[in-house]
């Protein structure tokens, strides 16, 4: 067999080229055809891998993703919320990538309670107002009622307020099912779309979480108080947000402002500052109640009376309570004591003494009376400095008596002296 023949073996492809009568530039179009076929191969290839690759994303640091394979939530447990990084999927249309920020705290003003405020108003220092509240353009809330001193009924006060609320998606499953929101166009920030539904919806809950609350304190509370009633706001939205499974949690809540009506500004005025000056009125008399029982009885002197108050003790248990007291009350205990054994001592003297005269006065009964008497005058004229004697006229007639006190001036001058030196 000669080499030609040997070719021709080789190559099946040029006996068919050759059989169909292709020439030279036919076997060069089928070269092309097969390199192009090649080539075609290796593109779809690279296309489908590119179109397995694509699917793959990438979760923000302040962003949480949930995968929806036909609208269907993948995952089982904590792996149906991917945290930041990379991770796989299918592209679209299969699988569809939802990814929000949970770490972007979102403010929200809430201005529903203000008293309204145009334009030029708000660049005013001082914004102009009516005379009366108009309900249709003032927002405002009502507060506690307030006892009107000797009426007895009750009256609601108005109050302005201004509130701002921070929140943020805390549970994005939750957040996806129950909280409708539009897909964003292409270059359309989520926050911003998000913001056209919650925002609305959050603030009818704060308008009513407000309104519930406020009643419950008074004008003085909730302007003095704005902490704990901001809370308070805070937990009822919270417990409705919670109610319907939104997902979103209340970062925070702020009373930016609470205020009385502009219109009834010097009235309220007054009222507060005579207010106040009852309150202090009221502070100082508790104080000064408190200081004197305190110096009256010492520390335990406001428990002690209060025991004594008690009708069913009996005088043992009284005794013991008076030893508790101290202070000017131990004071006027111990003087009261002292009184009651001098006035018990001089009683027995006197009866002693009585019960020595009583045989001689049944013996001598005129005499014994004018020595009882006699001594009484020598006791009474001791510490005279002038003595003057009055005899009975002895017939029994009236008569004129002039006494001249202090006749004599030395006298006075006398005593003068004496008690100057005794304090020298």
């Amino acid at each position: 067999m000669t080499d030609e023949e040997i070719k021709q073996d080789q190559n099946p492809v040029s006996e068919v080229q050759d059989a169909l009568g292709f020439d030279d530039a036919g076997k060069s179009l089928a070269k092309a055809l097969g390199l192009s076929f090649a080539i075609l191969k290796i593109v779809m290839i690279i296309l489908v891998a590119f179109f397995l690759v694509s699917g793959i994303f990438e979760v923000k640091e302040d962003e949480q993703a949930i995968v929806l394979r036909f609208g269907e939530i993948q995952g089982i447990g904590k792996d149906r919320v991917l945290g930041p990084g990379l991770h796989p999927a299918w592209p679209e249309p299969i699988d569809e990538i939802v990814a929000l920020p949970v770490k972007r705290v979102q403010p929200l003003a809430i201005n529903s309670f203000w008293y309204y405020e145009s334009p030029a108003d708000k660049l005013r220092m001082q914004a102009r107002f009516g005379k009366t509240l108009n309900p249709a353009k003032d927002g405002y809330c009502l507060t506690a009622n307030d006892s009107i001193a000797g009426v007895g009924t009750s009256d609601y006060n108005i109050v302005h307020a201004q509130w701002i609320l921070d929140y943020t998606i805390d549970f994005p499953e939750r957040f996806f099912r129950n909280v409708y929101y539009r897909d964003p166009k292409p270059g359309e920030d989520f926050i911003d779309v998000m913001a056209e539904t919650v925002n609305p919806l959050l603030e009818a809950m704060v308008a009513d979480a407000v309104v519930s609350t406020m009643v419950n304190y008074t004008i003085e509370e909730a302007i003095k108080s704005k902490t704990y009633i901001a809370r308070d706001v805070q937990r009822r939205v919270q417990q409705k947000l919670d109610s319907i499974g939104s997902g979103i949690r209340v970062v925070t809540m702020q009373a930016k402002k609470i205020t009385w009506p502009r219109q009834v500004d010097a009235d309220f005025q007054q009222s507060n500052k005579a207010k106040q000056e009852s309150q202090k009125q009221i502070t100082e008399a508790k104080s000064y109640a408190e200081k004197t029982l305190n110096e009256a009885g010492g520390f335990e002197a406001k428990e002690v009376l209060a025991s004594l108050e008690d009708t069913t003790i009996t005088g043992d248990q009284r005794q013991l309570l008076f030893l508790r007291l101290a202070g000017i009350a131990q004071e006027k205990l111990a003087e009261a004591k002292a009184y009651k054994t001098k006035v018990v001592e001089t009683a027995k003297t006197n009866a002693d003494y009585l019960q020595k005269l009583l045989p001689e006065y049944k013996k001598r009964p005129k005499l014994v009376l004018q020595e009882i008497y006699r001594d009484a005058i020598e006791e009474v004229l001791a510490g005279a400095d002038e003595k003057i004697f009055i005899e009975s006229s002895g017939t029994g007639k009236a008569r004129e008596l002039r006494v001249l006190i202090n006749r004599d001036p030395s006298i006075k001058r006398t005593k003068t002296r004496e008690a100057d030196q005794s304090g020298q």
